[in-house]
């Protein structure tokens, strides 16, 4: 496959305008619940010509490149550090959310990029947070970079997937202890979250990351539209 494609950070995506309601909250629902959801037929859920917004942000060698072209190749993708950002439109290829379109952001996770995630960020559909499941003596510093992120305005009630990497690695840290030092459970009110264990290498854990990150994406469109209604 191509190499990874990078660009410098000095023309982030522009922002498409958020749903009546984008910013209203809809209340706490953590998903943890092994296994696929049914979803009904995908082209009632999501228009074929439309693609999700999904940006993937992450501490730098968290692995969120190689994420990324695991989900597109599904294959390994010798990656090096990404200097602004990766971009790429991928149509999933499996589970529940097979055939959906999905336009990834992956920005880079160098202290110097940081203050851009918030420009990539705003009116996503759905935030990838990735971790190093091994790297225990950052995960203070990755928590403290998730909940400014899910703090900022624009995203208040965006659904969010924690991607735990490299959990085939022998000195990974189990994923309910990965949970509680991110403190997931502090995350703002209407912040819907899902933490996902997986190995990126191999691609294990991501497709069914995805299928709850898509789920959690129907359930706030359909709750956006139905406080349209009223």
């Amino acid at each position: 496959p191509p190499a990874p494609r990078s660009a410098q950070p000095s023309s982030p995506p522009r922002a498409v305008p958020p749903p009546q309601g984008r910013r209203r909250g809809d209340g706490r629902r953590v998903v943890r619940a092994a296994g696929a959801v049914a979803m009904g037929n995908i082209s009632s859920n999501i228009s074929a010509f439309q693609s999700l917004h999904i940006v993937m942000l992450g501490l730098d060698s968290a692995g969120k490149t190689t994420v990324l072209y695991r989900l597109k190749f599904n294959e390994f993708v010798n990656t090096v550090p990404t200097i602004g950002f990766n971009t790429e439109k991928i149509r999933l290829s499996n589970g529940t959310a097979k055939g959906i379109s999905c336009h990834f952001w992956d920005v880079g996770g160098q202290e110097k990029l940081r203050p851009l995630w918030k420009s990539y960020s705003r009116c996503t559909d759905g935030i990838i947070y990735v971790v190093d499941s091994v790297d225990v003596d950052r995960l203070e510093e990755a928590k403290t970079e998730l909940h400014k992120v899910t703090k900022f305005a624009e995203n208040q009630g965006t659904p969010l997937l924690v991607i735990a990497n490299k959990q085939d690695l022998p000195k990974s840290l189990p994923v309910a202890e990965i949970e509680k030092q991110l403190a997931l459970h502090e995350l703002t009110p209407s912040t819907t979250y899902h933490i996902q264990p997986a190995c990126a290498i191999i691609g294990e854990g991501l497709t069914e990351g995805m299928d709850k990150l898509y789920e959690m994406i129907l359930k706030r469109r359909k709750s956006l539209k139905q406080k349209k209604k009223r």
